[in-house]
């Protein structure tokens, strides 16, 4: 990063914005204006900053730490040699180690076939068959051995069979009859003979999969006309209803944790990197690799350098014009000049009927920028990395080539594909959405949900009373969701969005009336965040003042504030009160330690309040072990009722302290008793209560530490009936799909039977 600061900083003292800012095409036209020398000049520090991110790649070293995890996976695989079955933990563990020998392999072929295949194996016997399956093929794309060959063809058939995959089991028990078998893989082939027959014979072969599409609900209504975009009920629309889905084609992964480029999967059991990428991309499978291909073969070179992650919002819009400027090609072909093409772009965005060519990007490409009102500082920035992913594409990948057909040059699309990045860019600083996963808690950013043994007894199946550990939410990707970009903001949304991968449904979060505009929140809403708070970011990025009811009514911060109330401490007082509002300006959260200055004064008596028992509190968490303790730490929890009203939101952050405390004891084995787990159990529900007034009783939030009731339900330790335990299950509608298929198999295994 700093020597992207450096280069940008030599250019921003070569380059004058003559007039202002007029538009993206504009803005590079006057660029490619410079006097050539001073031209010359910018354009040099960017192909020296290129070459400079070039990242030394030692092949030796990575054929020796991909063979030492891959032998030491064998050796854990292997276990005792006793001959009994693998064990579980065992063989999942095989299969990090294994997953670490292929990451570590990158370019070193001969090496990542074999780890390929060793992964293969271990995913066979864990029962990961699909995944398996793509390994075998991986290890055959790579170059195992050709004597060895026949075992993983034989693997592939295997798993075929298991996944009633007729067509491809032919092909390869085909392709094994052609070889030289001894007499035990030539018994193996007569078995998966008979399977396929008995396939063959069976009736239910369909495949009933429907393909996900983009729906809207004819109860909603958008219109573009002079009041600008915004979207609106026609008719009723309860609560919990989906209004409207949307499935993005582009997305990009937020750089601190791996999942698959092309459907955002997080749960992965068998990543499967790029090898030239030095580990930074992976896919899911094989099919996903490929139908990513299109945008990785321009994407690979940047990965290789790191350079994507320099340059924030302007990788998605990088994506953007990778994956619709070809499909616009035809229509623009004709062009001539930069000129031509551009008016003729912005003519397709104009009009309504145009939207068929590519209905994302031009839907896209009329969404809201603020470039216009951008400091100078961010605009050159946004300048600078368009034309820097620009020089890239031209210097280090084939894109350019495509448009060697057309009528314009290849420096008119250069300056065509700059002016769409940087309108990409501006219009997702104002739009671009970020999506969230449920993920193992404490999981590293290069480790993989589905690999990790303490968790697993099967595929998607947690052990008993592991459910808690996968309750981390994180934001995993930025996205483009032009349709949703559609509703505008208001403190109070009537919408909750699920993130499933790269699409959005999008429920009613209340009662919508006919006629009544939809809205979305785009900061934190009216309950979690001060006014002051929110408007900060509205007006930075988004470039307004909010005027929705809750901003605008006589005291907008009283919701919030509900969670902040307080009880004075001194006995000659003891009145609810709310901090000042000076402190309500800075922060009220005067327990955390950036805030540790932040006194709290009662309003009443105007006693200082010393909150002795916090750190009591604290002490009695981190000494939970201790059974005497941990009846005092309830006992200590009953008691903030003394200092906190209702639902305040340091009682649910203690709450959470304590939950926390008390699980990481048990899955150390501590055991607890009847009365723990009643006073667990409680508290849990308690926080659930606090959780859902604040924050919803469909948020991550709620459903994150909904977890823990679970466990404690699963492992027979808290009574509960029927009406609760359903309406708990009904939260996994709000789940990804990935996620809500480990659940649902954790309530099918563990809990359902307590509803009989």
């Amino acid at each position: 990063m700093d020597r992207l600061v450096r280069v940008f900083s030599h250019q921003d003292e070569l380059i004058t914005l003559e007039g202002g800012y007029k538009d993206e095409y504009e803005t590079f036209k006057s660029l490619d204006s410079l006097p050539a020398e001073k031209l010359l000049r910018f354009q040099q520090l960017s192909l020296n900053l290129l070459q400079d991110l070039e990242q030394p790649h030692d092949r030796k070293k990575c054929t020796e730490r991909s063979r030492s995890l891959r032998e030491e996976g064998n050796i854990v695989f292997r276990g005792n040699g006793s001959g009994s079955p693998p064990d579980p933990d065992r063989v999942l563990n095989a299969c990090r180690l294994y997953t670490g020998a292929v990451f570590e392999a990158e370019d070193a072929l001969d090496e990542l076939a074999l780890a390929f295949a060793n992964r293969g194996m271990a995913l066979q016997e864990y029962g990961y068959y699909r995944e398996a399956y793509d390994d075998c093929a991986n290890a055959l794309e790579f170059g195992y051995p050709e004597r060895l060959r026949h075992k993983v063809i034989m693997r592939q058939a295997h798993c075929a069979w298991k996944l009633e995959k007729t067509e491809s089991l032919e092909e390869h028990l085909r392709c094994l009859e052609q070889l030289q078998l001894n007499e035990s893989f030539k018994q193996q082939l007569e078995d998966l003979k008979e399977k396929l027959q008995l396939l063959k014979n069976q009736s239910n072969e369909l495949d009933s999969l429907e393909e996900s599409k983009d729906r809207d609900l004819e109860e909603i209504h958008t219109d573009p006309g002079q009041r600008g975009r915004y979207m609106v009920a026609k008719e009723t629309i309860a609560r919990g209803k989906i209004i409207f889905t949307e499935r993005a084609s582009c997305f990009v992964p937020l750089e601190q944790r791996l999942i698959c480029q092309q459907c955002a999967a997080t749960l992965m059991s068998a990543p499967i990197p790029c090898s030239k990428c030095h580990q930074r991309v992976v896919y899911c499978s094989r099919k996903c690799r490929e139908a990513h291909s299109a945008i990785h073969r321009y994407e690979c070179a940047a990965y290789q350098r790191d350079l994507l992650k320099l340059v924030g919002v302007s990788h998605l819009a990088l994506r953007l014009v990778l994956t619709y400027l070809p499909q616009m090609l035809p229509h623009l072909q004709e062009g001539t000049s930069a000129q031509e093409i551009w008016n003729a772009i912005i003519d397709m965005i104009k009009k309504p009927e145009a939207r068929e060519i590519t209905p994302e990007y031009l839907l896209s490409l009329r969404m809201v920028s603020h470039l216009d009102k951008a400091s100078q500082a961010e605009l050159v920035y946004h300048i600078l990395c368009a034309n820097l992913l620009q020089l890239y594409l031209k210097e280090h990948t084939v894109f350019f080539d495509q448009f060697h057909s057309s009528s314009a040059s290849t420096k008119d699309w250069q300056l065509i594909t700059s002016a769409l990045i940087l309108r990409s860019a501006g219009q997702l600083l104002a739009n671009g959405h970020v999506g969230d996963a449920l993920l193992p808690v404490g999981l590293e950013p290069n480790e993989f949900a589905l690999l990790q043994p303490g968790l697993w007894q099967k595929p998607r199946h947690l052990k008993l009373g592991q459910l808690h550990n996968l309750a981390h939410s994180e934001l995993i990707t930025a996205i483009n969701l032009p349709y949703l970009s559609l509703c505008n903001h208001a403190c109070a949304p009537s919408i909750r969005t699920k993130f499933n991968g790269c699409s959005v449904f999008n429920y009613a979060a209340r009662d919508i009336s006919a006629g009544e505009e939809i809205f979305n929140c785009y900061t934190r809403d009216y309950k979690n965040s001060l006014k002051l708070k929110r408007s900060e970011p509205l007006k930075e990025v988004y470039k307004f003042q909010c005027s929705c009811a809750k901003c605008t009514q006589t005291n907008p911060d009283r919701d919030f504030l509900n969670f902040h109330r307080y009880r004075c401490e001194k006995h000659n007082c003891r009145q609810e009160f709310l901090p000042d509002a000076e402190l309500q300006r800075n922060n009220l959260s005067w327990w955390l330690p950036s805030n540790a200055d932040n006194l709290i004064i009662c309003t009443v008596c105007k006693e200082r309040q010393y909150f002795a028992w916090y750190n009591d509190f604290l002490d009695l968490v981190e000494s939970c072990a201790d059974s005497s303790k941990r009846q005092a730490l309830f006992q200590a929890f009953d008691d903030l009722d003394k200092w906190l009203v209702d639902h305040h939101i340091l009682k649910r952050n203690l709450a959470e302290e304590l939950i926390t405390a008390c699980f990481v004891e048990m899955d150390e084995g501590t055991s607890l008793d009847k009365k723990d787990f009643e006073n667990l159990a409680r508290i849990i529900r308690k926080q659930l209560e606090g959780t859902a007034a604040q924050c919803g009783d469909t948020s991550m939030e709620y459903i994150a530490q909904m977890t823990f009731l679970w466990d404690l339900i699963a492992l027979r330790k808290c009574q509960s009936d029927k009406k609760e335990i359903l309406e708990l299950k009904g939260k996994l509608e709000y789940l990804a799909q990935e996620q809500s298929e480990v659940f649902l198999n954790y309530y099918n295994d563990f809990i359902e039977q307590q509803c009989k």
